[in-house]
């Protein structure tokens, strides 16, 4: 499929439909899971009835030769999209990590492993756990969500051995579940004036975040570190990503990136 230049691939279940009228995919780093929307068109209503709730959703774009954003996710909701479309709505494999409970205890067992355990009922790759280097004289879990556990972990760590984790978040990257203070490996990104920057919304009061909207930026998730040029408000240097947003319309291809105070995942 093409919008504006985009090459875009969207299966939904057993439909693969051949272009989109707007696509969203959407990843923040205070949020465990990333959200998706596409319209397909349905002229006749038959995408509708072929859609249901809990089938598999894979969403791809990215301008020709160039990196592709990639989800993979969960059909949970649908919503009508104008008299010829149904909009499609999606959750992420980090949908694991909220629909799957843990009941376990563990004694004697270093933090780090105990996350770990946590982590792989999930069904998904591990790829860091990056918290202080603690053993845990008792931890239970009571049929709790996975999510819940790692927070639940993670106070246990704060109040039993006085280590500041609100910078943490916990969010699935390329290469698996990551639980950390640091960025999601990956290349820079560079949003500068007169190359591809849009604007640029500057905060305007402490802890809040600046946005930047840029033409579409192709493979640029949260955690990612990227280098922001901005000549005419004066703004040079290197920040990590808070939430990406990108959009695709008939109208133009964008991504919106928000930057600025960290405070982890909530």
């Amino acid at each position: 499929m093409d919008i504006t230049g985009v090459d875009i691939i969207v299966r939904v279940g057993g439909l693969e439909v051949l272009r989109s009228p707007r696509a969203e995919v959407v990843s923040r780093r205070r949020a465990v899971i990333t959200r998706a929307e596409v319209e397909l068109p349905d002229p006749d209503g038959s995408v509708r009835v072929a859609l249901a709730l809990g089938q598999s959703v894979s969403l791809g774009f990215g301008y020709r030769g160039g990196p592709m954003q990639q989800f993979t996710g969960t059909v949970d909701g649908f919503r009508p999209a104008g008299p010829d479309a149904v909009a499609v709505l999606a959750a992420g494999q980090e949908l694991a990590l909220s629909r799957t409970t843990i009941t376990e205890s563990f004694h004697g067992e270093p933090a780090d492993a105990v996350a770990r355990r946590i982590l792989s009922r999930s069904g998904l790759a591990v790829a860091a756990v990056e918290i202080p280097d603690v053993t845990l004289p008792h931890m239970v879990f009571a049929t709790v969500p996975l999510w819940r556990a790692v927070r639940q972990l993670a106070e246990s760590i704060q109040r039993g051995h006085g280590h500041d984790l609100s910078r943490h978040a916990l969010w699935l990257g390329a290469d698996g579940l990551r639980w950390s203070a640091g960025d999601e490996p990956g290349p820079l990104y560079t949003v500068a004036t007169g190359e591809n920057l849009i604007n640029h919304e500057v905060a305007t009061t402490p802890g809040a975040l600046a946005e930047v909207e840029s033409v579409l930026l192709a493979g640029l998730a949260h955690s990612m570190p990227f280098r922001l040029e901005d000549a005419r408000r004066g703004v040079s240097g290197q920040f990590r990503a808070q939430e990406v947003r990108h959009v695709l319309t008939p109208g133009g291809n964008r991504t919106f990136i928000r930057y600025g105070a960290d405070h982890g995942w909530g």
